[in-house]
């Protein structure tokens, strides 16, 4: 089974379960369901018994994300039990997100040291950082393209297909060919090259949220 056949049929099963799905952005999901228990600016509830999250590092934070998102499978404890409880509703909400991209959000926020504390991979760039650095020159500040740099407009693109685009050119571009696209794959590499890492869904979130119309309620 060809690796171009895999994705295609992984392309078309996440768009097919998130197309009836309202879309929420990690901000979002934490500003409505995590701010109650861990504080607006993440300094913790005492009265929620909510912790403090603002001195952890990006790090810690995604393990705990990933542990909380598996069940709690390495911990234990009435603290936690709660917490799983509150990610079965976040959940039941239909407000999905990558442990990863919350991981960051929270980091680069609401932490004071988040801009000198290093992570393994390096620097941590938040995806609005890379898409300023690197992806504005040709599709523009707001999303809105750039002819000179032949870069076309992202800004009438559903969540579901930019994210579906950013997968691809991860993936080598599995799905697509020709000279516009073989620019894009190289411009990748080049955005890895410098150590700016993203989860495709964090990016597609980022995009959509800040410059398509629709998404501006």
């Amino acid at each position: 089974m060809s690796k171009r056949f895999i994705y295609t049929i992984l392309a078309f099963c996440v768009t097919f379960s998130l197309a009836e799905a309202k879309e929420y952005s990690v901000s979002q999901i934490y500003d409505q369901m995590c701010s109650h228990c861990h504080g607006k600016n993440a300094e913790g509830n005492p009265e929620k018994k909510g912790p403090a999250l603002n001195k952890m590092s990006k790090s810690e934070l995604a393990y705990a994300l990933f542990d909380l998102k598996a069940n709690g499978s390495q911990s234990s404890g009435s603290q936690n039990e709660v917490m799983e409880h509150n990610q079965k509703k976040i959940e039941a909400k239909g407000m999905t997100y990558h442990p990863d991209d919350m991981a960051l959000y929270i980091y680069t926020t609401f932490n004071k040291d988040a801009k000198v504390e290093e992570s393994a991979d390096g620097k941590p760039y938040s995806v609005s950082e890379i898409y300023k650095r690197m992806c504005s020159k040709c599709h523009g500040v707001d999303g809105s393209g750039n002819p000179k740099k032949k870069g076309p407009a992202i800004n009438n693109m559903s969540k579901n297909e930019l994210e579906m685009t950013l997968y691809d050119l991860q993936s080598e571009g599995f799905q697509s060919s020709g000279s516009e696209h073989e620019v894009m794959v190289h411009n990748q590499s080049k955005i890895e090259e410098k150590g700016m890492k993203y989860h495709p869904e964090d990016m597609a979130t980022y995009i959509y949220f800040n410059f398509n119309q629709k998404a501006k309620k």
